[in-house]
């Protein structure tokens, strides 16, 4: 989040409309998260509490052996008028190709 956060105005003029971030969590939560980051108005915070948007991209990650249940794994994706032309999911414990930095290179 908080790459997201300093690189909004790059990736902005990049042409990206929004800055969005999914967890499986509930709306509830992802305020009380945007809240805390200080998002305001610069990264959209979307609840998928249910894990139904995660499971549909292929996307979800175990743990339930740490008292997790289903989660998601980590990732960016660059969407166009609703059609994905970039999806970048990281390894296990990694934070590489997901992070703003990296996606903005990419731009």
């Amino acid at each position: 989040m908080p790459g997201f956060l300093a690189n909004h105005d790059a990736i902005k003029a990049k042409g990206v409309d929004t800055i969005a971030c999914i967890s499986v969590n509930d709306a509830f939560v992802m305020g009380a998260w945007g809240k805390s980051q200080g998002t305001g108005d610069k990264v959209m915070m979307l609840g998928d509490g249910n894990c139904e948007f995660t499971e549909k991209m292929g996307l979800t990650l175990d743990a339930s052996r740490n008292g997790l249940g289903k989660r998601s794994q980590r990732y960016a994706m660059v969407v166009d008028s609703g059609v994905i032309k970039a999806l970048y999911v990281e390894k296990p414990g990694a934070f590489e190709v997901s992070a703003a930095e990296a996606v903005l290179k990419a731009l």
